[in-house]
């Protein structure tokens, strides 16, 4: 098949190295690899060369760009947010790019869209309806519902009507966690019509990483126990409770390290708190890092912690959870959502109570002293992400949620109107 993945998300980069850019790459990745010709939309560049999918435009949208920036300059200049001017382009590059995507598409006929469900984007159901083609929406998030909870959002009332409109417009749904699926259902989406597919990981990108000392020695560490993150530091991911237990740690082992990958809006907050607290020289923060480094970070660390906070129906389907799996490094995680389906605690990882400093600081304790128990965790933990949660188990899943709404539009177009339907069903009754 030839399918048009849609992403009307200017903060999601193709090329970038946040959770979002990674899950773009890697399901497009693992369509191509099923033999499918993938086509890109999105208004930022990549992926790169080295990927099979390929752009369908050049990146950009040369009137929405500047009409954003000046009004962005605008509001600034009066004392006003100028979030308003961010959350118009969308808007803006879905009226822009829609004919000229279908320009583009004229001598190509595309059998389905896929489209990430992205906050005031109208491009993949436009294009789906001009091309007469099943919508098969990727959701990882309500993203109006996220953007009330954890930011301000100027146009609400717009953004949840046409976020409204896509998920109950579209003929599939793909959910990251069953907890999301529930909430698509709450806001109106026939259950039927919603399938669960977890995120996952790439294991041929950890195959080739150096050992553990080695990835160790590089970091300027040999002995020390080391405990790690990965991720963007937001405020959801609890970062501030993983360096509050880790520095109780230190008291008991001065010479452990915590190791923190990536880089985020909480960036200068987490430094400060380490400082206060003492321990500024036990915790390495990297920065942003390519995603093609991570894995041999991963390799570095004792033991990953994913000390996710309590949020009232976590539908989240962690992207880090998988790779600390795939690392071969034994992993904590808070007992909350899918993390619960994912993790058995005792038999592939640890599960922590969310928001609790002393829970998670007994957990680091118990695998300090225990090598053997890391060990054995973490070899059970890559044996259940190899057997259910690769990019291949995910891009097989969607492959068939794919087929299953071209199948039943052809069908749908075959019986015709539901009279005519209706009547071929009384002829072959007679």
């Amino acid at each position: 098949m030839r399918l048009l993945y849609v992403c009307n998300d200017f903060g999601i980069a193709p090329s970038g190295t946040k959770g979002s850019s990674v899950h773009l790459r890697a399901i497009t990745r693992a369509l191509a690899n099923l033999g499918h010709e993938v086509l890109l939309l999105s208004p930022r560049e990549g992926p790169g060369d080295d990927h099979p999918a390929r752009c369908l435009l050049p990146p950009g949208c040369p009137p929405g760009d500047e009409s954003t920036r000046l009004l962005a300059q605008y509001l600034a200049e009066h004392g006003f947010e100028s979030t308003f001017a961010q959350e118009l382009r969308p808007l803006m590059y879905s009226a822009w790019v829609r004919d000229r995507a279908l320009e583009a598409l004229r001598d190509q006929h595309v059998d389905a869209v896929l489209e990430r469900l992205a906050l005031f984007s109208t491009v993949g159901g436009d294009l789906a309806d001009a091309l007469d083609v099943p919508l098969v929406l990727e959701v990882n998030a309500i993203l109006t519902e996220e953007a009330r909870a954890f930011r301000r959002l100027q146009l609400a009332e717009l953004g949840e009507s046409i976020e409204t409109r896509l998920l109950q417009r579209a003929d599939a749904l793909a959910a990251m966690s069953e907890a999301l699926a529930e909430r698509l259902v709450a806001r109106g989406v026939r259950p039927q019509r919603v399938q669960v597919i977890p995120n996952g990981v790439d294991l041929e990108a950890f195959a080739e990483t150096p050992p553990h000392r080695a990835c160790r020695a590089a970091l300027g560490l040999r002995d020390e126990f080391v405990v790690g993150f990965v991720g963007s530091l937001k405020v959801w991911h609890g970062v501030d409770i993983l360096i509050t237990a880790f520095a109780k740690l230190t008291q008991e082992d001065p010479a452990a390290r915590l190791l923190i990958v990536g880089t985020g809006p909480m960036e200068h907050e987490l430094r400060s708190t380490a400082r206060s607290l003492g321990i500024e020289g036990a915790v390495i923060f990297t920065g942003n890092v390519e995603h093609p480094g991570v894995p041999a970070l991963l390799r570095a660390m004792d033991v990953a912690v994913a000390p996710f906070r309590s949020i009232d129906g976590f539908y989240f389907s962690p992207i880090k959870l998988f790779e600390y799996m795939a690392a071969g490094v034994c992993v904590i995680a808070s007992r909350l959502g899918q993390i619960r389906q994912v993790i058995e605690d005792g038999v592939s990882g640890l599960l922590c109570r969310p928001d609790d400093a002393l829970d998670l600081l007994a957990k680091l304790q118990r695998l300090r002293q225990s090598p053997e128990l890391r060990s054995r965790l973490a070899a059970n933990a890559f044996n259940v992400v190899r057997r259910r949660y690769t990019w291949a188990h995910a891009g097989q899943k969607t492959e068939q949620i794919i087929r299953a709404a071209v199948a039943q539009r052809n069908e749908a177009e075959t019986a015709g109107p539901p009279e005519i339907a209706a009547s071929r069903v009384t002829r072959l009754a007679i």
